[in-house]
């Protein structure tokens, strides 16, 4: 019963967009009729139209038939205002500022001192 459901809705949904197909499909059925009588170039076969003036027609009808109700339905919508207001921190961050002063007279890593003094011995108890 879920499936049929489903499917129903998915073909009613399906439509609207399908009213461009049933244009082409009628035009494919009825084409030797649409050329003889409903084409607008019958009474000239060099141009060899076939009627697909009459389905660029509708094709064009159906186009503006379907943007005129996205727009009705876009008016009939409502209008939905969101307000966002601006989140106060609790905390105020501070920051502090550290600033590394290089020494210029400390002896490097890679010079032998001579102030070797052995091994460091702890004190006894």
């Amino acid at each position: 019963m879920k499936s049929a459901l489903a499917l129903v809705l998915f073909i009613a949904m399906q439509l609207p967009l399908m009213n461009q197909w049933g244009a082409v499909a009628y035009y494919r059925v009825n084409q030797d009729y649409i050329a003889k009588n409903l084409c607008e170039n019958r009474d000239k076969p060099m141009l060899d139209c076939n009627g697909q003036c009459y389905l660029a027609k509708q094709l064009k009808a159906a186009e503006e038939k379907e943007q005129k109700s996205n727009s009705e339905r876009l008016e009939k919508m409502p209008e939905v205002v969101l307000a966002f207001q601006a989140i106060q921190p609790i905390f105020k961050a501070t920051f502090l500022q550290i600033s590394v002063v290089e020494d210029h007279f400390a002896t490097p890593s890679f010079v032998v001192s001579n102030n070797d003094k052995g091994f460091f011995h702890p004190p006894r108890a």
